[in-house]
């Protein structure tokens, strides 16, 4: 089994896909085969030279094997799969902690974990878990959202303010304004990044103001955005006259 997870495990020898059917195929012959790749994970996060895409891909295996939905349309064993992905939580690797946060937040429909994973210091992973939550509906999710849209690092709150947008929340509104109206540079290009990324007809007007922002990085980041949203409009302008010459 050690000799099989080294091979599904390997982004070199198969793909996400590839690797996710043998891993399967392993599973059925014998039950303890989650077991056996978490141990070659920890072996390899313990190693001298962590082989990173070698530990993310097992994650997602794993990920795969126990979380999502199972065949007959019932939930497969998450709690499994908080229990075996529990250790890397605490990785002293921010990396491998927020890599683990994304499977759990993918797969895992136990949201016990999140308040565990919020009180976390390290702000990668906080927002990796605010990522991996997007377009879930749970009641807590949206109230993780709301008390992580205030966050003093750029990245969590443009995250949590991004969820909140997709799951139709009107207070995403006021995360954006209290982003782009922020006195720190950092949090006024996390706003740049929201409004490119729902690309709503008044974005060009929002970004056309933080072009004249003061701070270099801000106006840079809004006019790279305001170029990319003409482009994606005049891709769909496109489209729409070749469909309708056909």
């Amino acid at each position: 089994m050690a000799a099989a997870a080294t091979k599904i495990c390997d982004p070199e020898l198969y793909g996400l896909a590839e690797s996710i059917e043998l891993a399967k195929a392993s599973a059925e012959a014998s039950p303890d085969f989650d077991i056996e790749l978490v141990r070659y994970l920890q072996a390899q996060c313990l190693s001298e030279c962590v082989r990173l895409p070698i530990v993310f891909r097992g994650f997602d295996v794993l990920g795969a094997l126990l979380g999502g939905v199972a065949a007959d349309g019932g939930k497969i064993d998450e709690g499994r799969l908080l229990t075996l992905l529990r250790p890397f939580l605490r990785s002293s690797d921010p990396q491998i902690a927020s890599k683990c946060v994304l499977v759990l937040g993918r797969q895992s429909g136990n949201m016990s974990w999140l308040n565990f994973v919020m009180a976390e210091s390290d702000d990668r992973i906080r927002a990796n878990l605010i990522e991996s939550l997007w377009k879930r509906t749970e009641p807590e999710v949206e109230l993780v959202l709301r008390s992580a849209f205030k966050n003093s690092h750029p990245r969590v709150a443009a995250n949590a303010v991004y969820g909140l947008y997709l799951l139709g929340i009107d207070v995403w509104l006021d995360g954006l304004e209290r982003l782009v109206g922020s006195s720190n540079a950092a949090l006024r290009r996390s706003g740049v990044w929201v409004i490119k990324s729902t690309g709503l007809p008044d974005a060009p007007a929002r970004l056309k103001l933080l072009i004249r922002d003061p701070d270099a990085d801000v106006r840079h980041a809004a006019f790279n955005a305001l170029i990319h949203l003409r482009d994606q409009n005049s891709k769909k302008s496109s489209g729409m006259e070749v469909t309708a010459a056909a």
